[in-house]
């Protein structure tokens, strides 16, 4: 593969086009449920797409609610190539200790922890008690995905933990920033479809990824190829090598 599409969701009408879209592209999908139904469909998708197509399982922060049931994630982790996306946001509930957010994200790392699976993290307006929460587990690798907070940046690269960047950095300053200041060895591309972006004309979908990956080797000051690769390169040391079973 050339390139790599870190974070999206293809459960939506459109994904037989984004699948043969992405294969044309040579971009490997990481492909990430929100709850236990679209969570399964990913894992279809994956079997039927393996060379394209890595299977990431788990609650959404938007879909806890304290009567939420997790005992699908342990089996349905065994089967996927990662956690994800799974993390806290006050926009949706409560997500103080011990509140159901925080339960149910304690919960899924550890099962990520258990079965040594890369985890993919949704932290938007807690990043701080993200960090605190993920400090608590020996992770197998960490990808701060769409990562926001400029104050935390450095704890989250000397932890190792890699960060996503998407079509955002194509026109936002601030997210500019961001990938300046983590630098080519812990930056990931994705593009969170099927959100559109209204400020590119509403584009969406994987094919979007060259275009970030042109912007970050304009920020690094490399040229496209050397830019794409290390993207690549970094999809690989995330996902490490597979677990032994």
């Amino acid at each position: 593969m050339r390139f790599v599409d870190s974070h999206l969701h293809i459960d939506w009408p459109e994904q037989p086009q984004v699948l043969a879209q992405a294969s044309a592209c040579q971009t490997l999908l990481f492909a990430c449920g929100t709850d236990e139904v679209t969570s399964g469909q990913v894992l279809k998708q994956a079997e039927t797409a393996p060379s394209t197509v890595k299977a990431f399982v788990g609650l959404h922060p938007s879909e806890v609610t304290p009567a939420s049931s997790l005992g699908w994630i342990p089996p349905y982790l065994e089967k996927a190539t990662g956690l994800g996306e799974v993390g806290v946001d006050p926009k949706y509930s409560p997500v103080s200790s011990g509140s159901a957010q925080v339960t149910a994200f304690e919960a899924q790392l550890e099962a990520a922890q258990s079965q040594r699976k890369p985890v993919q993290v949704h932290s938007r307006g807690a990043e701080t008690q993200c960090l605190e929460l993920l400090g608590g587990f020996s992770l197998k690798s960490v990808l701060m995905h769409w990562f926001q907070s400029e104050e935390c940046l450095r704890e989250v690269l000397d932890r190792g933990y890699f960060v996503s960047f998407g079509p955002p950095i194509l026109y936002s300053k601030k997210v500019q920033r961001l990938a300046a200041r983590c630098g080519p060895d812990r930056s990931l591309t994705e593009t969170d479809s099927p959100i559109s972006y209204g400020p590119i004309g509403g584009v969406h979908g994987p094919v979007l990824v060259g275009s970030v990956v042109f912007k970050l080797a304009e920020i690094w000051r490399t040229n496209f190829e050397q830019a794409r690769s290390t993207v690549m390169a970094n999809a690989i040391r995330y996902l490490g090598p597979p677990e032994k079973g």
